[in-house]
């Protein structure tokens, strides 16, 4: 008999957590497991690619209503005398704005889960693919005899309650990192755990990438061109990027830096783009289903990120053999050596646009930073069995 396994997960946009749930659930064999998705937002770019043997579970009316905002929301619920759900729609929003952003996302847990609507069967294995609601949601909401949940970031830069999540992470089977160090900061973090505490790497398809990459020309081979991938999310550190972007002009360098990805630092970034007169340098794209011809052309791949968890974007560039320039968050010691098959520099501005330069300036680092990555031995296919592992009875 099939294991029927459940994903959750908020929505399906463009980050590195989706895509690599995307990339498993493709991976899975549907002859062993019946797979199921429960997720809240279906408008996601990602929801196209999601496999047909997966049964999809939506978040139903009252969440549909909950997410068109509080006025609207509120207003429904009044019209139709459901004062509960008013009560807990205003309750969430005061804990929103009390709270940073992360432990607002723990406290008003209990307040959302009241406009949700869970699957309403049993199944083998429920498993939480991101940290926080996902987790919340698959010990308080599902019915399953083995529940999992990952942490894709690390934990320490998440400023979160840790004896809020505890509560939670003592009602999994397993949690999940998904790097070594990662792993290694969820062991010292939650020491009484470490014996549930597991690393799954994230699902990648070296061929589709490279096969997608080749779709169309999108950046002029004749320019200086960089790209990130990744949302527009404070700890993406993209005033770094605009700061070092800035730098790089005035110093010469006639650069066109192309930000794939959407979010709310948007409304923060488009105005300093305007002020430092860099709107036809610092490029910000939007959400692309299909980032890898940008990241395939540039001349160099950059990650400015604060902090990360082991980022999937990195590997993909080092799947298409780019030049790369990254961020000395802790995370990327697992997956470049600076030197050697990348460069990693300070969060600082000038460091980064002193990396790029040399970088840029030197065909022959180039050549030695693509040639490593064209010869590094890297063995995809362990991911699936880290995580089919977990499954076992």
């Amino acid at each position: 008999m099939k294991k029927k396994l459940l994903f959750i997960i908020p929505g399906l946009h463009m980050g590195g957590a989706e895509k690599a749930l995307i990339n498993l659930l493709k991976k899975l064999d549907e002859e062993q497991y019946d797979l199921h998705l429960w997720v809240f937002d279906p408008s996601g770019v990602l929801m196209p690619e999601v496999p047909q043997n997966v049964t999809i579970w939506h978040a139903g009316p009252q969440f549909t209503q909950f997410s068109k905002g509080l006025v609207r929301s509120t207003l429904y619920w009044l019209l139709r005398f459901q004062w509960l759900s008013v009560i807990y729609r205003l309750w969430f929003t005061w804990l929103s704005k009390r709270y940073p952003v992360n432990q607002a996302e723990q406290y008003s847990w209990k307040a959302l889960r009241k406009f949700l609507a869970p699957p309403t069967t049993t199944f083998d294995v429920a498993i939480g693919f991101l940290e926080k609601t996902s987790i919340y949601a698959c010990v308080d909401c599902i019915s399953a005899p083995k529940k999992i949940g990952f942490i894709r970031v690390d934990y320490t830069f998440l400023n979160l309650d840790k004896t809020f999540d505890e509560a939670y992470f003592k009602q999994l089977d397993y949690l999940c990192a998904n790097g070594t160090l990662s792993e290694g900061v969820l062991h010292r973090e939650f020491p009484a755990l470490s014996s549930r505490i597991r690393c799954v790497e994230n699902v990648t398809f070296p061929e589709t990438i490279w096969e997608r990459s080749r779709a169309e020309q999108v950046i002029d081979p004749k320019e200086v061109s960089l790209v990130t991938v990744g949302r527009l999310e404070a700890q993406k550190g993209y005033f770094l990027a605009l700061e070092a972007c800035k730098i790089l002009v005035e110093r010469g360098i006639p650069v066109r830096w192309y930000i794939i990805g959407e979010g709310s630092e948007r409304q923060k970034l488009e105005p300093q783009i305007a002020a430092y007169q860099l709107t036809h340098h610092f490029i910000l794209v939007g959400r692309l289903e299909n980032p890898y011809p940008y990241m395939q052309q540039c001349s160099v791949y950059v990650q400015t990120s604060l902090y990360e968890g082991k980022s999937n974007t990195v590997n993909e560039a080092k799947i298409l053999r780019k030049p790369i320039v990254v961020t000395d968050f802790d995370v990327v010691f697992e997956q470049i050596t600076s030197g050697v098959n990348g460069i990693i520099v300070a969060k600082q501005p000038e460091a980064i646009a002193d990396a790029l330069i040399e970088v840029l300036q030197s065909p022959e680092l180039q050549q030695k930073l693509t040639d490593q990555l064209a010869q590094e031995s890297q063995r995809y296919g362990k991911e699936i069995e880290q995580f089919t592992a977990l499954l076992a009875p």
